[in-house]
């Protein structure tokens, strides 16, 4: 009888360990159903502020605010000054789009760390940390969003 219940008792471990394999990991499955969030109630049209840190330039970092309407970005001014954002810098400062296909890319590039927390109501990314390489120092990247204001 005991060796019955160890025997079940492993088979019933390695059956957990080999389907957690196959499925999304938690965060992946975190970032899809805040996905789903996003896409049932993302408004016509929004701003929101989008901070970056980055190993990199004040105009790469910002805060900036990025408006949007009908997914396209209508402007990107920096917080500090209301200064448009020029066209090389704009990529750094994504729509809420923009900010999950950066979590989806950190997650097919297999970075080390993937951090991400989003809002409970809208599900777009709050935050966002990436360490793409534990070892290797300033290749880390990191979001954060505030004042989220449909329009």
């Amino acid at each position: 009888m005991r060796l019955a219940c160890l025997t079940f008792a492993c088979l019933a471990a390695a059956a957990v360990t080999v389907g957690a394999c196959d499925g999304p990991t938690a965060p992946e499955r975190q970032l899809q159903a805040a996905r789903l969030k996003w896409e049932r109630t993302r408004p016509a049209a929004y701003t929101i502020t989008v901070a970056r840190f980055c190993f990199c330039t004040q105009e790469g970092s910002g805060p900036v605010i990025v408006s949007v309407r009908d997914g396209v970005v209508e402007s990107r001014t920096y917080v500090d000054n209301g200064a448009a954002v020029a066209p090389t810098d704009a990529g750094n400062f994504p729509t809420v789009d923009g900010l999950f296909e950066v979590i989806e890319d950190a997650h097919r590039q297999e970075a080390d760390a993937i951090n991400a927390s989003y809002d409970p109501a809208r599900g777009f990314p709050v935050f966002i940390s990436i360490d793409y390489v534990r070892e290797m120092a300033d290749e880390e990247l990191s979001y954060r969003t505030t004042n989220f204001q449909p329009r």
